[in-house]
């Protein structure tokens, strides 16, 4: 083997080429493109109810089959990414906005009473089981997807806001903010010059696995009936719909249980591929 055919080394290989950043990649787009495409076009109107076609098995006609009411589980799926993505879109957008806000202003007034209290408070959000708590506050406000998006929102707001004044802290004590003081910014334009754009790598790696927690989060709140309603398709209430008719239909649960799965893990994989590329200590590493 000639030096110009010698495999490059792992550690020197660029980061987006890594095996965990190419499967969630391709899982992750996989996802967003039904959901893209389920916008112009899906084989069958997904809530187009054909009664004489019900629970037809997977076939060239329906690809996954159809369900109780005769509708395409194809199509379902389509719709039901697109409305998955929607509301994990929405709350991660609210918790990390809330949250990385709060966490940067605690750094900012770091031991003194305000960062006690937004820290103490997000303790103690963080302290109740996070499904339990999204259950609560949609049965409070009632169900439906914007009551989804914000009880699945707040639920990231103690991640973020916990994550972004720890390693704001960490930047608040290099050399190169005490220089930042010395050339008379105050507090508020050393955060939006030095401190948010050297955070913002692990924020956008935290948003992706919270991005999969809120796929989850939303599927389970549809599946009690809390989250996306009727005859809006939603993942969490297809699998509720498809427990009657497991024994004799199984495909009814396999296909939206598996599409859970692939966004979840390929957020997953994601993340972990963008943690590599934006971490600043694997960087030195490779």
């Amino acid at each position: 083997m000639t030096l110009a055919q010698a495999p490059i080394p792992a550690r020197q290989r660029p980061w987006w080429t890594g095996p965990s950043f190419l499967l969630g990649a391709a899982l992750t787009g996989l996802i967003v493109g039904l959901a893209l495409i389920s916008w112009l076009w899906t084989p069958y109107p997904p809530t187009q109810m054909m009664i004489l076609n019900r629970l037809k098995p997977p076939s060239g006609a329906n690809w996954f089959g159809t369900d109780q009411f005769g509708r395409d589980v194809l199509s379902m799926i389509m719709v039901g990414a697109r409305n998955s993505l929607a509301v994990g879109l929405g709350a991660v957008g609210i918790g990390m906005i809330l949250g990385a806000t709060l966490g940067l202003l605690a750094a900012i007034r770091r031991d003194g009473w305000l960062d006690n209290l937004i820290m103490r408070t997000a303790d103690f959000t963080h302290a109740f089981p996070a499904v339990l708590t999204a259950i609560m506050i949609t049965a409070i406000a009632g169900p439906g997807m914007l009551n989804a998006v914000v009880a699945i929102g707040v639920l990231n707001l103690p991640y973020f806001a916990r994550l972004a004044r720890g390693a704001a802290l960490q930047i608040w004590t290099q050399d190169y903010i005490q220089a930042a003081r010395a050339a008379g910014l105050d507090n508020w334009q050393i955060t939006g010059r030095h401190v948010l754009p050297n955070i913002a790598g692990v924020l956008v790696v935290q948003a992706t696995i919270q991005f999969a927690l809120a796929i989850l989060a939303e599927a389970g709140l549809s599946y009690l009936g809390l989250g996306t309603q009727p005859p809006n398709p939603s993942w969490g209430r297809m699998l509720n719909e498809a427990q009657t008719f497991m024994a004799m239909q199984p495909w009814l649960a396999v296909f939206p249980g598996a599409a859970i799965a692939v966004t979840v893990l390929g957020f997953n994989l994601l993340g972990d591929g963008l943690r590599d590329a934006l971490d600043p200590r694997l960087r030195r590493a490779r």
